[in-house]
């Protein structure tokens, strides 16, 4: 498994995340008042979801014009930087390391507008990207037996923005397979286990 693939499913729970926020709300038993409202909230809620995902891709853009090709580049990532997503109002937030005050104006000439919260993290996206790149390179070393307890339960990894970790999914979470991790990939604070199904293959 490539780490481009992590980056896919990222790419992926991040639109999700926005779609499922801003779902319509179905009309059925409230006036046509209520209804005209609703549709009122539904199209900004909609509007401020586009919004957000061009300020996404401004943000990216701004990192490098290839941000699409390197996307699990750890270096694309300035340190400050602990990711982005769409909060369910549909705004734009940006996770920092250190005082998110003090990139607020950087990221605002960036984005062309203030539109935008931001909130204060422990670990930059960087940071947590090349955890994913030694996930990687454990998974694609073709020394490590294919016994290795790892190996055996190994079911995903992503790196998680809302909650500024990298999360490492195993079939059986258990202290031979942590330890096992630990000592042969590696034993960051950032990580967190959890137990998950093997994904389906398409």
């Amino acid at each position: 498994m490539k780490t481009d693939r992590y980056t896919i499913l990222v790419i992926s729970a991040f639109l999700l995340i926005s779609a499922s926020c801003n779902q319509p709300k179905k009309n059925a038993g409230v006036s046509p008042t209520e209804a005209a409202s609703a549709t009122s909230e539904t199209g900004t809620a909609a509007g401020n979801n586009k919004r957000a995902m061009a300020y996404h891709e401004k943000l990216m853009e701004y990192f490098s014009a290839d941000w699409m090709e390197r996307e699990s580049d750890p270096d694309l990532y300035p340190d400050y930087y602990g990711g982005s997503f769409i909060d369910n109002s549909g705004t734009f937030v940006i996770a920092v390391t250190g005082n998110s005050e003090a990139y607020r104006q950087k990221l605002a000439t960036i984005l062309g507008s203030d539109d935008f919260k931001m909130e204060t993290v422990q670990y930059s996206y960087k940071q947590m990207m090349q955890v994913m790149d030694k996930i990687d390179a454990f998974l694609s070393d073709t020394t490590v037996s294919p016994e290795h307890p790892v190996m055996l339960r190994f079911a995903g990894a992503y790196p998680d923005v809302l909650d500024n970790r990298v999360k490492v999914v195993l079939t059986e979470v258990d202290q031979t397979v942590l330890n096992a991790f630990k000592k042969d990939i590696s034993a960051s604070p950032m990580l967190l286990f959890e137990k998950g199904a093997m994904p389906e293959l398409m």
